[in-house]
């Protein structure tokens, strides 16, 4: 495990970002418990853990700290957190990717299913189960971030929120992006990512109007250009890639969509073509690739014509496609 500091999981504390890795597998098995309970939960998160389950058991997460928010991946075993010590105010959303789980606070307990959500405070006892191989996600964030922006932000906590809300749908593509791409590293991506989970997280608990204005405008904006930049770079190689069917897929106006992009200064149809060119860049400078021949990379960076290739790949470059190999074999 690696911990920089013993100073626990609030996303206020650390100016910097530092990200905190504990798994059980790092310690003998006569050990796992003790380290579980005492450094995971009660160092880390300030919890008290009870393993529901007897026998072997596992914990494997990552933790990410960002100023003004907190990310938690991972899977374990059955477990119980409980919170009865008042640490701090801050709120904390989970939702399970895999499994169900359980939370109870307020004297309400809520049962969430795959893709559900609920949001508990550290400013009140409570408890959270989580069953064999459930795989979570949760974000902490302080109070005062959502206290403005949500209507009746009391009576929102410990309730579900179900798997087919929009901004809930929304939030959990964007944050598993951000994680996968490793883009947190970068200071002002962080400022700006941690502004739009805010945004996404107040519409899923019941912004006021005005807040939900805020967020539609850049959290929900943000969160959608990523999703669909991602769904872009996943499908460059089929032919029916267009701005209709991405629009269809994320169930968006085509013009919506257009205008994301155009917001950017750019088209949908020029950014998909520098995706494709990027591609069949890297494709064309990899040595592992160096036996398979130019017309079978166009074609899995999405390209069906070779002269149209040739001429938009030379513009762009500066060189043929074939000259780019070449000099790349002669630098290897």
């Amino acid at each position: 495990m690696s911990v920089s500091t013993a100073a626990g999981f609030s996303p206020g504390k650390r100016p910097a970002a530092a990200v905190v890795r504990f798994s059980t597998a790092d310690y003998a098995p006569r050990e796992r418990l003790d380290a579980w309970r005492e450094v995971y939960g009660r160092t880390l998160l300030k919890l008290d853990i009870e393993p529901i389950e007897v026998g072997e058991f596992h914990t494997d997460v990552q933790m990410r700290k960002l100023p003004g928010l907190g990310m938690i991946f991972g899977s374990r075993s059955a477990t119980l957190y409980r919170r009865s010590r008042i640490d701090s105010d801050d709120l904390m959303m989970s939702f399970g990717l895999a499994g169900g789980f359980e939370a109870m606070q307020f004297g309400r307990t809520e049962t969430m299913g795959p893709g559900d959500a609920v949001v508990v405070t550290a400013g009140a006892p409570g408890y959270v189960r989580v069953p064999s191989g459930g795989r979570t996600i949760t974000l902490c964030v302080p109070r005062q971030a959502m206290s403005c922006a949500v209507s009746e932000l009391d009576t929102a906590l410990c309730r579900r929120i179900p798997a087919d809300s929009a901004a809930l749908r929304l939030l959990t593509s964007y944050v598993g992006i951000l994680d996968e791409a490793g883009s947190l590293a970068a200071p002002d991506v962080q400022h700006h990512a941690v502004t739009h989970i805010h945004d996404l997280i107040a519409l899923a608990l019941g912004a006021t109007r005005e807040a939900a204005e805020i967020a539609k405008a850049r959290g929900v904006r943000a969160a959608r250009l990523r999703t669909i930049k991602t769904d872009i770079a996943e499908n460059l190689a089929r032919d029916d890639l267009s701005v209709g069917t991405v629009a269809a897929r994320h169930r968006l106006p085509v013009r919506y969509v257009q205008r994301l992009f155009e917001a950017e200064g750019i088209t949908f149809t020029d950014f998909v073509l520098d995706a494709r060119l990027a591609r069949a860049h890297r494709m064309l400078i990899d040595r592992r690739l160096v036996n398979l021949k130019i017309g079978v990379l166009a074609c899995e960076a999405g390209f069906g014509d070779m002269s149209y290739f040739n001429r938009v790949f030379r513009r762009r470059y500066g060189a043929s496609p074939s000259d780019v190999r070449a000099q790349a074999r002669s630098a290897n």
